[in-house]
């Protein structure tokens, strides 16, 4: 993997995934609960994710080639995708992430660990286009590779989550916000490159 191609992939899918923006989300869906409770949401999340990431990295291929969807059409719908999160994030926006009724869903559910958390929350639509994306550039990009940033990332959001009720009064609302829209702004960057490269593709007269 050229050093590029990974810088571009760990920014895109830690703003996209927004492991510290989340942390508020997970504290308010475990608001009341106990701390082994809240620890194994964390867990959960974090296993659930991956699991959906990972099958996303090793399946996708058969999933386009099965529905006919060239890489470069996946790279415009994805970054559409892609870039309406990260204007949300900018707004500050969690409309995203999870609907009232869904949070109303959580309060009581036995665990939010993976839903809403994982999915939609984690590894949603978002994350998982920025995968798909992500491992169409091979050789550049191996499956390998991508596999051991998305564990890594896991981990990340496992640790972060066990923590959410100290690490959000510490960072108050104000600095989650700061975090989200700055997240926000990496992503619509990458957003915009990743629809520049497939109408590229699908349309070469504009290069």
């Amino acid at each position: 993997m050229t050093e590029a191609a990974l810088l571009s992939f760990v920014a895109a899918l830690f703003a996209i995934m927004n492991p510290v923006g989340n942390v508020g989300i997970c504290a308010t869906l475990t608001e009341g609960r106990s701390q082994s409770d809240v620890r194994y949401a964390a867990r959960t999340c974090a296993a659930a994710s991956a699991i959906t990431l990972l099958i996303t990295t090793w399946t996708g291929d058969y999933v386009l080639e099965f529905f006919g969807i060239s890489v470069d059409s996946l790279r415009v719908a994805g970054g559409i995708i892609v870039l309406l999160i990260g204007l949300s994030m900018l707004a500050n926006n969690d409309v995203h992430r999870h609907t009232a009724a869904e949070r109303e869903d959580a309060k009581t559910r036995p665990t939010v660990g993976v839903v809403p958390l994982a999915i939609p929350i984690v590894a949603g639509p978002g994350t998982i286009a920025t995968v798909l994306v992500a491992a169409q550039y091979q050789p550049t990009i191996s499956k390998l590779e991508i596999s051991g940033v998305i564990l890594a990332m896991c981990v990340l959001v496992w640790i972060l989550f066990s923590l959410a009720k100290p690490i959000a009064d510490r960072l108050g609302a104000a600095g989650m916000a700061v975090v989200t829209r700055l997240m926000g702004m990496i992503l619509a960057t990458i957003a915009s490159a990743m629809l520049a490269i497939g109408l590229k593709g699908l349309m070469p007269g504009l290069a």
